[in-house]
């Protein structure tokens, strides 16, 4: 990913926001097709799933929407808590930022207006992961992984409404309810408001002149998460129940078919 994040800000140096996008779309599959013909070469299938997101030696960013009442309360406090946010009900992290601008509308929906960045640590991370299940109708009863179609940050779909499906990519979501809730949000090291931000792309992706729009979003490109594949701290067996290694998890998320949404219920 250090050759990739190189040969962006080469090609943002010297060609215009089209060919930027282009020669980052190329780069894109090569990478892809490279993760495949590893995976396929090493464990005999393509079927895995990659947690896709922006990390660092300390932890890993995911992201939530909420109501401002959370939100302020949240920012205050660099906690989840508060007279408005419920541990038993289900709450969903997303580290793919394009993700939570297509589940908020750009942090524009009712509830969902206020856009949070919410880091945990890298052991933290991993012990969500291994109290969750991977399964149709919704998985296990206080932790979920759902890989529902990616999303792209740098072009829309339906006309500027949400940012573009990608069709053969899938993102990971997370449910936590209980005490694995409570577990989420001890652990929090930091929260930081992302609205404006989500709301600048959500800008730039409504420009009808496609030009105009990618050079928009070529101007955000300093600002926007630099995200890629990350395998979390847990052990194969838990890796493979939810489907970052082969096995019967991997096989059915890859049977749900191109493009196709996860069954929560």
């Amino acid at each position: 990913m250090l050759v990739r994040q190189i040969l962006c800000n080469f090609f943002q140096n010297h060609l215009g926001a089209h060919q930027v996008l282009k020669m980052v779309n190329i780069i894109d599959e090569f990478l892809e097709v490279r993760a495949e013909h590893h995976f396929e070469v090493t464990h005999g299938h393509t079927d895995v799933q990659f947690f896709v997101g922006e990390w660092d030696e300390e932890g890993v960013y995911v992201y939530q929407a909420f109501k401002d009442e959370i939100a302020d309360w949240a920012l205050e406090h660099q906690y989840l808590g508060g007279p408005h946010f419920n541990t038993t009900r289900m709450t969903w992290i997303k580290p793919s930022f394009a993700w939570v601008l297509y589940r908020s509308g750009y942090g524009k929906k009712g509830n969902q207006n206020r856009v949070l960045k919410i880091k945990l640590p890298h052991d933290a991370i991993a012990h969500i992961l291994s109290l969750c299940q991977c399964k149709e109708s919704g998985g296990g009863s206080k932790g979920r992984v759902q890989w529902d179609p990616a999303r792209d940050i740098m072009t829309s779909d339906d006309k500027g409404k949400t940012p573009r499906k990608r069709l053969r990519e899938r993102a990971i979501q997370i449910g936590m309810k209980g005490s694995i809730s409570q577990f989420y949000v001890q652990n929090i090291i930091q929260i930081e408001d992302v609205t404006e931000l989500a709301q600048r792309v959500g800008k730039a992706h409504k420009i009808k002149n496609r030009k105009k729009s990618e050079k928009a979003m070529k101007n955000l490109l300093p600002d926007l998460p630099l995200e890629h594949p990350y395998m979390p701290c847990c052990s194969n067996r838990d890796l493979r129940k939810l489907g970052l290694l082969p096995g019967e998890t991997a096989t059915f998320v890859a049977g749900l078919g191109v493009g196709k949404a996860f069954a929560t219920n």
